[in-house]
């Protein structure tokens, strides 16, 4: 008699297990951060980049604080590079701009998106070229939107100046 009530208690403790686990996986599951499927990135891609440039262009820091992920960095094909605080504080100047050549690959919550602009632009108080330039940026899903995570530019300078030593 007394092995029918260990194995009762040891069934019915097992049951409790399987039933707590299957609530902590349900609870893990959560659909509202899961990342959305993405059928057309390259479209995706478009509008991010777009949106990107236009908060850049109005200068607008309230939103790109929003926006740009707190894990953002930027690097420029100068050397140089910028964590997001630092950025904001010294927003390149950018006139008229034309986003060209999108391809984007989304994994899971990364949306990769490699473009090209043409564009007049200050950087540093360094005029840049306005000949097409790759760039490449990486978004994050963060549960309710994208963040844009990383930025690389290579456009140049339009006059040829020494890379700096410390990066940024």
């Amino acid at each position: 008699m007394r092995r029918g009530g260990i194995r009762a208690r040891l069934l019915a403790g097992v049951l409790l297990l399987v039933a707590a686990l299957m609530l902590g996986l349900a609870a893990c599951g959560d659909d509202d951060h899961t990342p959305p499927e993405v059928t057309r990135p390259d479209e995706v891609g478009q509008q991010l980049v777009t949106k990107y440039m236009t908060l850049l262009q109005q200068k607008d820091t309230a939103q790109l604080r929003t926006f740009l992920s707190d894990a953002f960095l930027i690097q420029r094909a100068d050397g140089s590079w910028s964590t997001k605080d630092e950025y904001l504080k010294n927003l390149p100047e950018i006139r008229e701009y034309t986003v060209q050549s999108i391809t984007a690959k989304q994994d899971g919550p990364v949306l990769t998106v490699k473009w090209a602009l043409e564009v007049d632009q200050t950087i540093n108080g360094q005029l840049y070229r306005g000949d097409p330039a790759p760039r490449l940026s990486s978004f994050v899903w963060d549960g309710a939107e994208w963040h844009l995570a990383s930025h690389a530019n290579f456009n140049t300078p339009a006059t040829a100046t020494p890379s700096p030593a410390s990066g940024r």
